[in-house]
């Protein structure tokens, strides 16, 4: 599989800079710090040169990523040098999901990430994304949550409402192996401050798009499935 590094840009960088003030003079010089390695772990992550490598990379990524995530209003730190890393706020900004892949070889491509949570307090509530999808029979019909994620690379999130409830469409990809790729269109909400993907009873239902021509990664969505 062709490795690549993938550049996603922040949509929220002025927010971001207005409210990184937010943060102690000390936290920061941390997390600034814990920047300068993940950025390297990062890199590793996609280019290193065996699997063993990449998960170790993978694996103290995680690690320093928590730690540093731990420190109090991390919320409002932007992460801008890790480009391989998908950063996304909603319009809200209620949240933030941090996702990533891994290739295991190359017919398997894995995905990590978080869905990190504003705090009134500045603490951390953090909900990891944990990849499923090997034993996902029908992702296009699974209800899941952060323990069961189906795995893609979000580039785009889509905040609408209807009553009370906020939807999010995700929009997303994943290079699913040597032959194919993946966009993957699903839709987040909370319930009982928990995170929710592709619930049945709404509007937009889970959709998934395998493309059997490796020509890059597509991400224009050219279709959503609509239920009344």
């Amino acid at each position: 599989m062709k490795k690549c590094i993938i550049y996603i840009l922040l949509p929220f960088l002025s927010y971001a800079k207005l409210s990184a003030q937010k943060i102690s003079i000390e936290n920061k010089k941390q997390l600034i710090k814990k920047e300068d390695s993940l950025k390297s772990l990062s890199i590793k992550i996609i280019q290193g040169r065996n699997i063993a490598d990449r998960f170790n990379a993978d694996s103290l990524f995680t690690k320093i990523l928590v730690r540093a995530l731990k420190a109090n209003n991390s919320f409002y730190y932007p992460f801008d040098s890790l480009q391989t890393i998908s950063k996304l706020y909603p319009a809200d900004s209620s949240f933030r999901i941090f996702t990533w892949q891994m290739m295991i070889n190359e017919n398997i491509v894995r995905q990590h990430g978080a869905i990190q949570m504003k705090t009134f307090d500045g603490s951390l509530k953090l909900f990891p994304l944990i990849d499923k999808s090997d034993i996902t029979i029908k992702p296009e019909d699974t209800v899941g949550n952060n323990k069961g994620w189906i795995g893609a690379i979000y580039y785009k999130i889509i905040q609408k409402k209807n009553g009370n409830q906020d939807y999010y469409t995700l929009l997303g990809y994943d290079e699913n192996n040597i032959r194919s790729n993946k966009k993957i269109i699903e839709v987040l909400t909370f319930s009982n401050d928990e995170p929710v993907l592709a619930e049945d009873t709404l509007v937009l239902k889970k959709t998934v798009y395998l493309n059997h021509q490796k020509t890059g990664l597509l991400l224009n969505i050219k279709k959503l499935q609509v239920h009344g």
